[in-house]
């Protein structure tokens, strides 16, 4: 169970914010068509997936939230923290992920930090089980040296991703998965007429293939730190987004998007390059991945998936 580490004051995490404007109700997200990049080269579209995504070194597939997504927000006020709940929300909703259902237990847990690395240093040093930091069966990360960088990295905002391995249809792996008795074999005039004509054989059935996978990748937990300084002055709803960025997929935190448009820009060095608000590649690229065959048997195809899907390309 994940400790209290007393380093959050809530009062000076706001007054270092210093969010420039109050965001209203979201709007209830609505059904709408396929969200599409247009007017670029389709080399771009998949340049900037390549770029984004981040895969686990022992897996080979881009992990996604399955349906339900539960928030967690400490260090600000109820009412400042409902904002980047309800902001969150709305671009989960519209990625079809049932957000913040009543009673839910989080899976996602947002911290704001007036001294983020020192947070960082005590949250994984005290709660190690949190980021996944000891074997955990079918539970897979980015890796010691990726948790090192994630710690000692000074970022506006830092993210972690649990991800869990599942079989192709959701169900758990190995000694989580509930075991179901077997049908009894079949009778020896049932086998008659049938081709192989075997009896007493373990029958062996399979759903992988070339391009589809027994498996695939769920997020079981986020962890997203940001700190109060870096963050300073910059609008709560940009903020928000670029928490709904990192919550949703798993980004590359090198990842170089200065040439596209892109929330993933907020903290740019360059005026010039610095989005706001989610832009069109961002919620293509969350509609591709949210639309992509999830169980796809390599990153190389569900990157091309998502590509296709972001230029509007349906064909196989």
């Amino acid at each position: 169970m994940m400790r209290s580490i007393g380093v959050i004051s809530a009062a000076t995490v706001v007054a270092l914010l210093a969010l420039s404007q109050a965001a209203g109700q979201q709007p209830e997200p609505q059904p709408q068509a396929d969200l599409v990049v247009t007017g670029v080269r389709p080399e771009q579209i998949q340049s900037f997936v390549e770029q984004v995504s981040a895969v686990p070194p022992s897996v080979r597939q881009i992990a996604r939230w399955d349906e339900d997504i539960c928030f967690s927000v400490a260090g600000l006020p109820a009412e400042q923290g409902q904002v980047i709940v309800d902001r969150v929300s709305y671009r989960a909703e519209m990625v079809g992920l049932h957000a913040g259902r009543q009673g839910c237990r989080p899976n996602v847990f947002v911290f704001f930090a007036a001294d983020a690395d020192g947070f960082t240093h005590q949250l994984v040093e005290r709660d190690r089980s949190l980021f996944a930091y000891f074997h955990e069966e079918n539970v897979v990360t980015l890796g010691q040296e990726a948790l090192s960088s994630f710690v000692d990295t000074p970022r506006a905002v830092r993210w972690w991703h649990v991800t869990q391995t599942r079989g192709a249809d959701g169900d758990n792996l190995g000694s989580d998965q509930t075991q179901v008795a077997a049908p009894p074999p079949p009778r020896p005039e049932e086998l008659k007429g049938r081709p192989d004509g075997f009896s007493g054989v373990q029958v062996t059935r399979s759903q992988g293939s070339r391009v589809r996978s027994v498996e695939r990748q769920d997020f079981n937990r986020v962890i997203i730190i940001v700190d109060g300084q870096k963050a300073a002055g910059y609008p709560v709803d940009g903020i928000a987004d670029y928490i709904a960025m990192v919550t949703l997929a798993q980004i590359d935190p090198n990842a170089q998007t200065r040439d596209y448009p892109s929330i993933l820009n907020l903290f740019a060095d360059d005026p010039d390059a610095v989005s706001f608000e989610m832009t069109n590649w961002d919620l293509a690229y969350l509609d591709g991945l949210y639309r992509s065959t999830r169980n796809s048997a390599s990153v190389t195809q569900q990157i091309r998936d998502i590509s296709r899907r972001m230029s509007g390309d349906r064909g196989n």
